[in-house]
């Protein structure tokens, strides 16, 4: 928060970065405020003139003023604290909302995606479901949006013993299968086949039988096999689950759809990120297309979490002569990234301190605010 005050003030407020004044109309005009703190009458007038522009006057006054915070000498230093928590908090709350709200937009993907993603989605109600996704999406950001509540358990993270003690339960463990909800197996090309069908039979059949108990129960579960290549697929699996079989595109053959995929990756990486809004052009989504990715969706989703934490940046190496930019566009890139790193620098050294950080980098006030806007830097 960016407070101007009285210099008389200034030992009452010491516990912020503030710039204090002896003439008010030397400083208000130079700098933008979020908070002026005025203690005489005439101060008042010139501050309120600047309230049109969001600044926020606090009068120590012995009289009371109508449309400004009147405050007494002596509470200046808590009702600051206060008003600032109160910014902070509201700051947070705005990029928490952004995120979310961009979450819960309605997924807006090419033909080619769409017609996957839906017929997946009209599939849920089916007993058993195979999707190939050999190179393309499916992760839980995706899966929630077109199959809503599910479990799901990975064979490359978990060993198959215990994904099928889980599925089938024991005398102390209660089995998954009971459960009224759909169950994803991922990366079913890493288990035995006989586990996959004993799996896919109690789904399909609706009974199955406890690990260690022959009592049968009935199977609630709706049940998704993923694989990551077709070939494994056993032809006992393609028996049963017949038409009801999705293949998802890979990445390669989605590239329109990238932006939006990477707009809903971050905004569900983000959800308890208080700092991280979006703002990205068409530039950027025009290299994010360009780019490699030797993993396909995982080379994706590790740059996702990599930007979130600004540890990455897009790049693309000059192969051939048609990929040389026009030196009037490369500089532009240049200038404006290595800009955007410079003003974000002076931003972390000098807080709010918007005076100063015009002073490092020799511009004005307007023009650093036009930047911060610009470059999403608030």
């Amino acid at each position: 928060m960016n407070i101007l005050v009285p210099v008389s003030l200034e030992k009452k407020v010491n516990g912020f970065d503030q710039t204090t004044y002896e003439n008010i109309e030397d400083e208000i005009y130079s700098h933008f405020w979020d908070v002026v703190v005025v203690q005489n009458p005439d101060d008042l007038k010139v501050a309120i003139q600047f309230q049109k522009f969001g600044i926020q006057i606090v009068y120590v006054g012995s009289e009371k003023v109508k449309n400004v915070f009147n405050v007494n000498i002596d509470d200046i230093e808590d009702f600051l604290n206060l008003l600032n928590s109160i910014s902070e908090k509201n700051k947070e709350i705005d990029v928490l909302k952004k995120n979310q709200d961009l979450l819960f937009e309605p997924i807006s993907l090419s033909s080619k995606m769409a017609m996957a993603y839906g017929k997946l989605s009209k599939m849920v109600q089916s007993r058993i479901i195979t999707v190939i996704a050999q190179n393309g999406l499916l992760e839980e950001w995706i899966l929630s949006k077109t199959i809503g509540s599910h479990e799901t358990f990975d064979f490359s993270v978990l060993q198959e013993e215990e994904i099928m003690l889980r599925l089938f339960g024991s005398k102390n463990h209660v089995p998954a299968f009971l459960k009224s909800t759909t169950i994803v197996l991922m990366n079913c090309d890493l288990a035995n086949p006989p586990s996959i069908l004993k799996a896919a039979m109690a789904s399909s059949n609706g009974y199955f039988s406890i690990y260690g108990v022959n009592e049968k129960k009935s199977c609630n579960a709706n049940l998704i096999l993923h694989f990551e290549n077709s070939s494994n697929v056993p032809k006992s699996i393609f028996q049963l689950t017949g038409k009801s079989m999705v293949e998802i595109p890979p990445l390669k053959e989605i590239l329109d759809d990238l932006p939006t995929i990477f707009r809903y990756t971050v905004s569900a990486m983000a959800q308890n990120t208080k700092t991280f809004s979006f703002n990205f052009s068409d530039d950027f989504f025009e290299s994010l297309k360009r780019e490699e990715w030797s993993e396909n969706w995982r080379s994706f989703f590790k740059f996702c979490n990599a930007f979130i934490s600004g540890e990455t940046m897009i790049h693309k190496d000059i192969e051939n002569d048609s990929e040389i930019p026009k030196m009037r566009d490369y500089i532009k890139n240049v200038t404006s990234e290595g800009e955007k790193v410079l003003i974000k620098k002076a931003i972390e050294r000098y807080k709010t301190d918007k005076k100063k950080i015009c002073e490092v980098l020799g511009i004005n006030v307007k023009t650093l605010n036009k930047k911060i806007k610009i470059y999403n830097l608030k």
